[in-house]
This record gives C-alpha cells, sequence and structure tokens, in this order.
C-alpha cells in the first residue's frame, strides 16, 4: 500500500513526539516520508498568534506553507496527512493541490471540532476522518479512526515494576489539576499513593493558571514540569504502576491518546470519559468509570490483576493498525 511511496505529514510538534513515531510507522510500510509541524511555531506565544491571526488571514500560515514547498526537495507526493489542522483554511489546503495535485490529501482530528473547529476544511481535502465517534455523527463528511498506541507501551512487560498504585501524567487544562486533586483526596483513605506530574507547556501559561485558580497555589512549584515526558521515560513510569488516570477534557467525548495507550500497555485505567463503554476493549475489570466531580475510588478495584483482551480488538489499536486505516483511502 505505501511501498514506494512519497508522503508529506503536518503534525502537532513536525518531528516531535508522535510525529517520530507516526513517520517511523510510516517508513516502515516502505514509504518516503517528509514531516513538519502543523503550525508555523509551537511556542506558547507561537500558538495563541496563530489562533488569533486565522481569526483574521490565511496569508500568514499560506506563507509558512509556501516556504515548506519551496524548501522541499521532493516535488511529487502520493499522499498529504494533516493531524489536527488546527491552522489550515480552505486556501492553505488549495496551496497544497497547487504544488502536489497527485496527491491524495487525508485529514485525521486527534482533538474534538469543539475544541479545534476545523469545519471549514473537512470537504477541502479527500478524506476526513475523527477519532470522535459523536463528531462522525455529527458530520456526514468525516469517517471514524481511533487513535493508537504505540511500540513502546505493547512491549512493556505485564508485571509490575514498581510500587506506585496510581499514575497522572498530562497537561494542566481546563479542570483537570481539580479533578485529579479530588482523586488523590479520595485515594488517601484506602492508603493507596499516587505519582503525579503535572504538565505546563511554558511558564506563562502556569503564571496565568496560577492567577486564576486559588486552588494550583498550593501546589509546590516543584511539582510543576515544563517538559513534555518523552515516550520512553512514560513507559518506564506506565511499566511501575498498577492504574493510570485518565481525565478528559470537558468538552471530548472521543478517546484521546491515553486510555488506548493504556490499553497498549496491558495496564488499568481510571477514567472520567463515561463514553468508554461504547468502546469494543471496555472491560469493567480493567476500566473504573466515575465521575469528574465526585470520583469516587473502589479500593477492590486496585487488587484485581489486568484481564487480556482479545487479540484481535488489541491489535487493532496498534500504530500500525492506524496507519493501515488512514491510508486506505484509495
Amino acid at each position: 500500500m505505501l511501498l514506494n511511496k512519497k508522503v508529506l505529514i503536518f503534525v502537532p510538534g513536525g518531528d516531535g513526539i508522535y510525529g517520530h513515531e507516526i513517520k517511523t510507522a510510516v517508513e516502515s510500510k516502505g514509504a518516503l516520508v517528509q514531516i513538519y509541524d502543523e503550525r508555523p511555531s509551537s511556542s506558547t506565544i507561537g500558538k495563541i498568534f496563530t489562533r488569533l491571526v486565522k481569526k483574521v488571514t490565511d496569508v500568514p500560515f499560506n506563507e509558512y506553507l509556501r516556504s515548506v514547498v519551496q524548501g522541499n526537495n521532493v516535488k511529487e507526493y502520493d499522499y498529504i496527512l494533516i493531524v489536527r489542522g488546527e491552522a489550515f483554511r480552505p486556501t492553505s489546503v488549495g496551496v497544497l493541490r497547487r504544488a502536489y495535485p497527485r496527491a491524495k490529501i487525508i485529514l485525521f482530528l486527534w482533538d474534538s471540532i469543539a475544541n479545534t473547529d476545523v469545519r471549514e476544511i473537512i470537504d477541502c481535502v479527500d478524506v476526513a476522518y475523527s477519532y470522535d465517534p459523536e463528531d462522525v455523527s455529527r458530520y456526514n463528511s468525516l469517517k471514524y479512526c481511533p487513535t493508537f498506541y504505540l511500540d513502546q507501551y505493547r512491549d512493556l512487560p505485564v508485571s509490575i515494576s514498581g510500587d506506585i498504585d496510581l499514575l497522572f501524567s498530562g497537561t494542566v487544562h481546563s479542570d483537570r489539576y481539580n479533578v485529579v486533586q479530588r482523586v488523590r483526596r479520595n485515594l488517601r483513605s484506602f492508603s493507596l499513593n499516587m505519582y503525579c506530574y503535572y504538565y505546563f507547556p511554558s511558564r506563562l501559561l502556569y503564571c496565568m493558571r496560577y492567577i486564576e485558580d486559588k486552588e494550583i497555589r498550593v501546589e509546590p512549584i516543584s511539582n510543576i514540569k515544563f517538559n513534555m515526558l518523552g515516550v520512553q521515560k512514560m513507559a518506564g513510569l506506565v511499566a511501575a504502576s498498577r492504574v493510570i488516570l485518565d481525565v478528559q477534557h470537558p468538552k471530548q467525548s472521543g478517546l484521546t491518546l491515553r486510555p488506548v495507550e493504556m490499553l497498549g500497555a496491558r495496564r488499568k485505567l481510571i477514567t472520567t470519559n463515561q463514553n468508554i463503554r461504547i468502546y469494543d476493549f471496555y472491560d469493567e475489570n480493567n476500566i473504573l468509570i466515575v465521575d469528574r466531580e465526585n470520583p469516587k475510588i473502589n479500593s477492590e478495584f486496585f487488587s484485581l490483576p489486568y484481564r487480556d483482551i482479545d487479540k484481535v480488538i488489541y491489535d487493532k489499536y496498534s500504530i500500525h493498525a492506524w496507519v493501515k486505516r488512514i491510508f486506505s483511502c484509495n
């Protein structure tokens, strides 16, 4: 399918954590891959600027795309994959179509439209996928495609290598920190321990949150991290943990990466995402659903061993299965 094909990818962070893994997975199928950030800048100021400018004009971003085209020695592509596409406008897709008229353009949304509104480009691409079943049911042009787990999680030993009862690692956004604190308070009554990695993309965002949210002011600054965990470090923490906590953005309904990654790692999950019940890998032995306003933890959940999922279902969520689905649009 991808043998000797040329693929251009735009993804958050470019050849960063997940971009690198996507690039590697596509290359493993025999493709020649070039990868770029889906935004001109991944800095906090750059992201804010992109969002503000997009509402007014498409010129700066389209100039960024033209610079990508001009600086690229590949003159023809078979596929162009846009992941999320926050900064893209219909004219932006047009820039790529004129530069690479033979290419099939694919859009994959790993964010809900309520969070990242890219409705105006859905009908401009050849095929558009979303991880969110509700968005797929709402917009006829979208096809469903879940997210994926990486090989690093698949390769973890089933046995737990450390003594972390519950692990949370994630970006502090919306009410996420407050929900984690509710879970943490609930956990103490069972004498279970919890490790938290609170990530802020920048010190500016932390300062803004510090001013707005009195709860986070009591969190020692030493517990606040400004470096995102790489895949290997995150996988190491997962290997040492019995259960992982997932707190989705309140505007999201689809399953983001964390629950699927824990499927790959064969680790138990506590999640606030009520919609996980509809997924074929849902097993109440492995997944505990809690209310984000009043998260009640069942201590017995920690003592029950993980129950293996059917191999066909398990393999369905690997990054290699994701690549096959995404590029099966001929």
